[in-house]
């Protein structure tokens, strides 16, 4: 069943894990919602956003979540419907986080007494301290595989795979920075909303969500700052190593231009040519110009010119 309905005293946790016809029955049965918010709750692509009414809040946000089998970051959406004696959560698709948030609340019943002691702003605000909370060990994950990377970068792998590592992981950087940039807004305009269920003690609460969020955000920007010099360096030191095997076979060509010259001057058809008669004046010629390519190329490698 995708409804899952947790009461205790006044207050009422509503938890909806998929979108499917029964959810829509349920609140449009039971909950006298604007129309355009439920007509937002079935979309499938949203923008985290508040909607004010008289008696509740609607309220879109989005989480940034790992999947494995991509190794990407991805937004989770979650929708909100927040009223003075009710939260209801309604996921798109299903969050073992907040899943586990639920079961944690509804079992352990010091932990129900806690959070749903007082109303239902707090609820809210645990909540959300939770599931922004669960978002560290993205970070974490990412901090640890750059350490690895850099590493690797100035061990002296520099190739095709440490370049493809490195875009992965910008991408994932600014997909945590593109889905965390909106919700700072997002839950300062919460704790700057005043109903019966959020009061200047609730606003505290979100302030601190806040201040946790600028310091996800202050993180995952020295990650980009990081993996955009971690590229420009990788970049170097290949454009670095491939100028000099440019130069080496630069060098080599040079060095066969002179006997390619001679070698085809004497491969013609040609009267009167020096030494044609001569087969040990042609080989010293060459070996002369052996000596000399030989000492041009060492006296170029004692100046660091090759």
């Amino acid at each position: 069943m995708a409804i899952k309905t947790l009461a205790t005293g006044k207050l009422t946790w509503i938890n909806i894990d998929a979108v499917d016809a029964e959810a829509l029955e349920f609140l449009h049965k039971n909950h006298n919602f604007h129309h355009l918010d439920l007509e937002d709750v079935q979309g499938e692509s949203q923008t985290p956003k508040i909607d004010t009414y008289k008696n509740y809040l609607f309220v879109v946000l989005q989480f940034p979540q790992w999947k494995p089998e991509e190794k990407s970051v991805v937004p989770h959406g979650l929708d909100i419907f927040i009223g003075e004696e009710y939260l209801i959560t309604i996921q798109h698709s299903k969050s073992k986080e907040l899943k586990n948030f639920f079961y944690r609340c509804m079992k352990n019943k010091s932990v129900q007494r806690d959070w749903m002691s007082q109303n239902s702003g707090y609820l809210l605000y645990k909540l959300l301290e939770s599931l922004f909370k669960n978002t560290q060990p993205i970070l974490n994950n990412i901090g640890k595989q750059l350490d690895m990377v850099e590493r690797d970068i100035f061990e002296g792998e520099q190739d095709t795979q440490i370049v493809k590592k490195l875009a992965i992981h910008r991408r994932n950087i600014l997909n945590f920075r593109r889905i965390i940039d909106p919700q700072r807004y997002l839950i300062a305009n919460l704790s700057h909303t005043r109903k019966p269920f959020l009061n200047e003690e609730t606003s505290l609460y979100f302030d601190n969500i806040n201040d946790y969020l600028s310091k996800l955000w202050s993180i995952v920007d020295t990650y980009r700052d990081t993996v955009n010099g971690l590229h420009v360096t990788t970049e170097s030191l290949i454009n670095q190593r491939t100028n000099k095997v440019i130069g080496v076979l630069t060098t080599i060509s040079v060095a066969l231009l002179p006997f390619t010259v001679l070698s085809s001057i004497y491969g013609m058809n040609i009267v009167g040519l020096p030494y044609a008669q001569n087969p040990i004046g042609v080989w010293l010629m060459f070996l002369v110009l052996a000596v000399v390519v030989t000492i041009t190329i060492v006296l170029m490698r004692r100046k660091t010119w090759l």
